[in-house]
């Protein structure tokens, strides 16, 4: 496992998010149309009599358009930084992918009891003997509420309104002159009655299914147990169920997912990539098994009922998550890879450690 295991064969999206190509584009664009009209202009001044040489002339048009030369600098400069910026995160990244990768491939060629084994810090419980087990399920509920709304609106309208006026015309003058008057006097009044009713109805219906996962039962037990002085204690043995051990090892490496960058970088996508492998790897398989042996001895008479050492991690006074049980001295059935998250981080810690190996697509692909 020497190259990268990252979805993406060019940039990542992040890298390219880093990039600023509009400001590239527009800031060559602007530099070659100020260069141009420049010349062009520096040209037509240079071919008159008496006028300046071509480089002066070209200065002196060039000082004239100077706004958009500025700006096309601005613009080509910031561009140009942020491309050069977002090749270089693209290939550290791709590299550190190539890195994360290998340590993911060594960690799945290590032992899965590995996972499962004691470091010291379990608590470990001797000829403990049955005394109640207790399974729950995981359910899944899904449901959906759909609502229908009719709404009729009527209005109703009258207008009331009346005119009224004078109209007022006359002529009259002396002599030669004459002047004419005329006035109109009225009143206008009006009423409008309006009404407005809004009826609706509203009908809802809500569905809802419940199952059960019958093969993702967790444990729930309590055991009776006898010190070295012959004093009789109980123990509480829980377990998680399997999707939710395998939910712990997928948070886990979402979270070193989002830690190395996030799904959008190359090494995030690399440690993502991983996740179902790590899953099927370091999962625990024996808890409906656990669970059933468990209720078979159960059923026996007490003084019937075979012995159980148990290994878990302490939870609260006299409760153990239960890691790893052997029944009556059988082989250890496996339920909760309590070593995993320790062997992640040594993984994680020995990549970061090792130089980064040198990838050869990386700076093929940096500039896709």
């Amino acid at each position: 496992m020497s190259g990268s295991a990252s979805p993406y064969r060019g940039s990542s999206p992040l890298a390219r998010r880093k990039r600023k190509r509009g400001l590239l584009v527009w800031g060559i664009i602007l530099l070659v149309v100020w260069f141009l009209c420049s010349a062009v202009l520096a040209s037509f001044l240079s071919s008159a009599p008496e006028a300046p040489p071509f480089a002066q002339a070209f200065l002196m048009s060039g000082f004239f358009g100077g706004l958009f030369f500025l700006l096309g600098l601005v613009f080509f400069i910031i561009g140009l930084v942020a491309e050069l910026r977002a090749r270089a995160f693209d290939r550290e990244d791709r590299k550190r992918s190539v890195a994360l990768t290998q340590a993911i491939g060594q960690l799945l060629n290590r032992s899965r009891s590995e996972a499962y084994a004691s470091d010291g810090s379990l608590m470990h419980v001797n000829g403990a003997t049955v005394i109640e087990v207790d399974r729950h399920f995981d359910q899944d509920t899904q449901g959906q509420v759909l609502t229908t709304i009719n709404t009729t609106t009527r209005t109703f309208g009258v207008t009331h309104s009346s005119q009224s006026g004078t109209a007022v015309h006359g002529t009259g003058g002396t002599g030669m002159g004459g002047a004419a008057q005329s006035n109109y006097y009225g009143s206008s009044t009006g009423v409008t009655d309006s009404t407005s009713r809004t009826t609706g109805t509203e009908e809802s219906v809500l569905s809802q299914t419940t199952r059960a996962n019958l093969m993702g039962d967790a444990l729930f037990s309590v055991f009776e147990t006898t010190d070295a002085s012959g004093q009789r204690d109980t123990i509480r043995a829980i377990s998680l169920s399997r999707p939710a051990a395998e939910g712990v090892i997928r948070d886990l490496v979402g979270a070193v997912c989002y830690r190395v960058g996030g799904p959008e970088t190359h090494s995030g996508g690399a440690v993502w990539a991983y996740v179902e492998n790590l899953v099927a790897q370091f999962a625990p398989g024996d808890i409906s098994y656990v669970t059933d042996r468990l209720k078979a001895i159960q059923s026996r008479p007490v003084g019937e009922r075979e012995s159980v050492a148990i290994a878990g991690m302490v939870m609260g006074r006299n409760a153990l998550l239960v890691t790893s049980l052997s029944i009556n001295g059988a082989a250890r059935l496996e339920t909760y890879p309590a070593r995993f998250p320790e062997m992640l981080a040594q993984a994680l810690s020995a990549a970061a450690a090792a130089p980064l190996p040198v990838d050869p697509h990386a700076v093929i692909g940096a500039g896709r």
